[in-house]
């Protein structure tokens, strides 16, 4: 094929062919039975989603001649403080063949439009076991952000429980806002230096009552807890489905003194036996790679499916 490269707005008429080579980079890098098969089976949301982007002009295409090999959608949003975009996975897709040259035409092409507007923080979200393109982005000034990983409620833990571990109630709300309060400053440490909402009592015993907060005790000490939610839709960002346990908002803390004790472990048994017996398919978390304790916990349990990468622009580079 001799026709030039070529980027230009996405539009409606090229959704069924940026549909098939995103089916198609979805099987080949997603094949393990614990991720989600939807994703691979249902286009309705991947339309959806594209329509909505070519709606509001953040959608541009790759093209040789009329075919199209490649595409990138992507969101504006406020993080930390700086004017962000984001391009999910199910925002982008290229040809096998053509990969390279077309990553590269789309991001120079879309990231000049980004720092024209002073849009300085770029993060993308791919597949985990694409190490081309993680080596694409790399290249370009990316590095690791995020996890998503994903079970699928078979999780066996054969060691006998040595500590209890208990479903909050909301008389457990002083216990559970010491150990949120607690957790905010791990993360705000290094390595990580991640700042979390600080939520108040109120805010700890409406979690409580909405979602599902297993507390590990040794003795009447609380020593960490795991959060779990259901869900009640398919989420085309992190690509879990309906019918899926997330461990989200407040995630998992244990006490420092306590770790190295297999309490993480009991407390993801109990989490996957819930889920079990309401029936969730799969367990989705997401984790900061600069976790170094979550990031080797988390991988013993779960396949890696999406990894999320940063790059900070030059700030001086408009002056």
């Amino acid at each position: 094929m001799n026709d030039e490269l070529k980027v230009s707005n996405l539009t409606d008429l090229d959704i069924l062919e940026a549909e098939k080579i995103w089916v198609t980079q979805y099987e080949r890098y997603c094949n393990h039975g614990s991720f989600p098969s939807y994703w691979k089976e249902q286009t309705e949301l991947l339309e959806k989603f594209l329509m909505n982007k070519i709606k509001k002009k953040s959608a541009v295409v790759a093209k040789l001649g009329d075919k199209v090999i490649g595409f990138l959608a992507y969101d504006k949003f406020p993080f930390n403080g700086e004017n962000s975009v984001f391009c999910p996975a199910i925002g982008h897709a290229a040809t096998e063949e053509y990969k390279e040259k077309v990553y590269h035409a789309l991001y120079k092409s879309i990231s000049q439009e980004w720092v024209n507007k002073s849009i300085f923080n770029h993060m993308w979200t791919i597949f985990y076991n694409d190490d081309k393109l993680k080596k694409i982005l790399f290249d370009l000034g990316y590095g690791s952000y995020l996890i998503d990983a994903f079970s699928d409620c078979n999780i066996l833990y054969s060691e006998n429980a040595t500590y209890d571990i208990r479903k909050a109630s909301t008389k457990d709300t002083d216990v559970l806002y010491e150990l949120v309060k607690e957790s905010n400053h791990y993360y705000s440490a290094a390595p990580l230096f991640l700042k979390r909402d600080e939520l108040t009592l109120k805010e700890i015993e409406e979690l409580i009552l909405k979602s599902n907060v297993f507390i590990a005790w040794d003795k009447e000490i609380p020593i960490g807890f795991m959060n779990l939610s259901i869900t009640d839709h398919n989420n085309c960002i992190d690509l879990s489905v309906k019918d899926c346990g997330l461990i989200n908002e407040i995630g998992t803390y244990i006490k420092v003194e306590y770790r190295n004790k297999k309490i993480g472990s009991q407390l993801l048994q109990t989490v996957n036996n819930y889920c079990r017996e309401v029936n969730a398919r799969y367990i989705h978390v997401d984790f900061e790679t600069s976790n170094l304790y979550g990031n080797k916990f988390w991988k013993k349990y779960f396949n890696p499916m999406l990894l999320s990468m940063r790059r900070t622009i030059n700030k001086n580079i408009n002056d």
